[in-house]
C-alpha cells in the first residue's frame, strides 16, 4: 500500500493537488494507494494512523514546496518514521529537487524523486518491491554509506504521452471553488516548464529552459470532459507560461469558444505584446478574463539583473497595459521588491511611482506584491549578486523550518540581509493604501458599497502620496473585511 500526501500549504490550499494526482497516474492499475490532502483533512495524524492500522503501508510519499508546506512535510515525516521505522518515505516536488542534499541529510527521508515523478516514482516502487537495484532508475536520489547518490537525470516527458490524471481518486467537490472566474473553477496543467531562465524562478532551476506543451485540442477536450463530469465552468491554468505560442493559444481559444468556460493563465508581457489584435480579441471571446504577468520592476537594470530575458522593458509594460485594456482582459502584474541593490530605498520609491503610473493608464490592472526570495540557480546573475550581498541558504532542514525561513515561498517577508524592517514597512504600507484605493476584483466579498467605502477611506492618502502608518486601512482590510491577497490565496475565493 502506498500513501500519497499533499501537506497543508498556507496558500492556494483549496487547489486540486495536481502534483499528487500526476504521481498517482503512474500507479493506476499497478498498486493500491490512497491520497491524503491535509488541506481538507484537519486531523492527518489520525487519518494516517487509521490507514496504517487497516492496511500494510510500505511507502509514504509527500510533495513538498518550500515554505509552510515544507514545515508540514518535515513534521509528518518525522512523526511517521518514528512510529513506523520500516516505513519508506519518499519526497518529490520543487524543494527536494533543488535542495536534494539537504533533504537526504536527515534520517526520516529515504528517497527523493526529482522533477517529473510520474515514471520515476513508479519505477522506484517496482524495484523496491522485488529488491532490484535502483541505480539505473533516472531522476532519483538516496543516501548510501553516508553519501548522497544521484542517478542520471530523467529526460522530461512530453505531457501528450503522460497517463491521464485519476480525478476519481479525490473528492472533486473540494476543489471546485467559487472564484472571480466562475462558480466551479478547477486547476489544470496544460504545459510544463518555460523557455526563459529568469534568475528568481524555481521553474528555471527545475526545467532549465524547456517548455513542453499539450496539444491544445486535447486540452480543450479534457476541459469539456471535466465540464461534463463535474460541471466546471472555469479553469486556472497552472502552467508556468501558458502563452508561449500564439498559434497554440489561438487553436485552444477557437476550440473552447462558446463552451461556457472562463479561463486564466500566466504569460510574459513581451510575448503577448507580439500577439495580433485578432488573437487577443479571440482570447477574450473564448473566456480569457485575466492574465498573470511579471512586470517585476520599474528598472531596466533590475530586469537585466533578473535575467528577465526577451525584450521586456518598463516602457513596454506601460504600452501593453494601455493596449490590453481595449480587449477587456485584466492584466495582473507581479512586482518583486528588494532585489540586491546598493540603494534599496530609491528602488522601492521608483517602483511605487511606476505602479501608480500603471494604475493611471489602466485602473483595472491588478498589482501583486512580492519580496525577492533567492532561488538556487547557479550562474544566475541575481543569485550570485545575492550571495555577494551576504545571502546564504540554511544548511539543514531544521533551519529551513525555523520561523524566519518558513514563509520564504510566500515571498511576503524578507530572507535577505539588505532588506531591512523599515523597507518592508514602506512596501506594506503602500500595498495597503493601493489595495484600498483599487480593491482586487477577485475578492467576491467586496460589494460595490464596500469598495466605495475603501476608496473614500484611502483617497486622501493615495492622492497625497502619503502611506505612513495607515492603521485605519489595515484595521478595515484585515479585521472587518478580511481582504484577500491573490498572491497568497490564489485566484480562487470561496463564497
Amino acid at each position: 500500500m502506498i500513501v500519497l500526501v499533499n501537506p497543508r500549504s498556507a496558500r492556494w490550499n483549496h487547489r486540486i493537488p495536481l502534483s499528487v494526482l500526476a504521481v498517482a497516474s503512474g500507479l493506476e492499475g499497478k498498486y493500491p494507494y490512497a491520497i491524503v490532502d491535509e488541506n481538507f483533512d484537519h486531523d492527518i495524524d489520525r487519518t494516517l494512523s487509521t490507514i496504517m492500522s487497516k492496511q500494510e503501508v510500505k511507502y509514504l510519499a509527500l510533495t513538498v514546496m518550500p515554505g509552510p508546506q515544507l514545515v508540514r512535510a518535515v513534521a509528518i515525516s518525522k512523526k511517521m518514521k518514528a512510529a513506523h521505522p520500516h516505513l519508506i518515505i519518499i519526497w518529490g516536488g520543487t524543494f527536494p529537487t533543488i535542495h536534494t542534499d539537504t533533504v537526504l541529510s536527515v534520517d526520516y527521508v529515504d528517497y527523493v524523486v526529482s522533477g517529473q515523478g510520474e515514471f520515476s516514482f513508479s519505477e522506484l516502487i517496482d524495484a523496491l518491491e522485488v529488491h532490484q537495484p535502483i541505480d539505473n532508475i533516472h531522476g532519483i536520489a538516496f543516501h548510501r554509506d553516508g553519501k548522497v547518490i544521484r542517478t542520471a537525470p530523467r529526460e522530461f516527458v512530453h505531457p501528450d504521452i503522460l497517463p491521464p490524471l485519476p480525478y476519481h481518486r479525490v473528492n472533486m467537490q473540494h476543489y471546485l471553488a467559487r472564484t472571480y472566474l466562475g462558480r466551479r473553477t478547477i486547476g489544470y496543467h496544460s504545459s510544463y516548464g518555460c523557455p526563459f531562465l529568469c534568475g528568481f524562478c524555481a521553474i528555471a532551476a527545475v526545467y532549465e529552459g524547456r517548455w513542453l506543451a499539450k496539444n491544445p485540442l486535447r486540452v480543450a477536450d479534457d476541459l469539456l470532459e471535466l465540464q461534463k463530469q463535474y460541471g466546471i465552468d472555469s479553469v486556472e491554468f497552472f502552467d508556468d507560461n501558458f502563452f508561449v505560442s500564439e498559434k497554440r493559444t489561438r487553436t485552444f481559444a477557437e476550440a473552447i469558444a462558446g463552451k461556457g468556460i472562463a479561463w486564466w493563465g500566466d504569460a510574459r508581457i513581451d510575448t503577448l505584446m507580439q500577439y495580433s489584435d485578432s488573437t487577443l480579441d479571440l482570447m477574450r471571446t473564448s473566456g480569457c478574463t485575466m492574465i498573470f504577468m511579471g512586470a517585476e520592476s520599474s528598472s531596466s537594470d533590475t530586469l537585466e539583473l533578473m535575467n528577465k530575458g526577451g525584450t521586456q522593458t518598463p516602457d513596454l509594460v506601460l504600452e501593453f497595459t494601455k493596449r490590453i485594456k481595449q480587449f477587456d482582459i485584466i492584466p495582473e502584474y507581479s512586482f518583486i521588491f528588494g532585489s540586491p541593490s546598493t540603494d534599496v530605498d530609491a528602488s522601492i520609491e521608483r517602483d511605487i511611482q511606476y505602479i501608480r503610473k500603471i494604475k493611471e493608464i489602466n485602473p483595472f490592472a491588478e498589482i501583486i506584491f512580492y519580496v525577492y526570495a533567492p532561488v538556487f540557480l547557479p550562474g544566475a546573475t541575481i543569485f550570485e549578486e545575492a550571495k555577494k550581498h551576504g545571502f546564504d541558504y540554511p544548511r539543514t532542514l531544521e533551519e529551513w523550518v525555523s520561523p524566519e525561513w518558513q514563509h520564504l515561498d510566500l515571498r511576503k517577508e524578507s530572507a535577505t540581509p539588505w532588506l531591512r524592517p523599515h523597507h518592508l514597512i514602506k512596501i506594506r504600507n503602500f500595498e495597503r493604501v493601493l489595495n484600498a484605493y483599487y480593491p482586487t476584483v477577485s475578492d467576491l466579498k467586496l460589494t460595490a458599497a464596500k469598495k466605495q467605502f475603501l476608496r473614500m477611506l484611502s483617497g486622501w492618502r493615495y492622492r497625497r502620496n502619503f502611506y505612513t502608518a495607515p492603521y485605519e486601512i489595515r484595521f478595515v482590510l484585515s479585521k472587518i473585511l478580511k481582504y484577500r491577497q491573490p498572491e497568497i490565496e490564489g485566484a480562487e475565493q470561496y463564497a
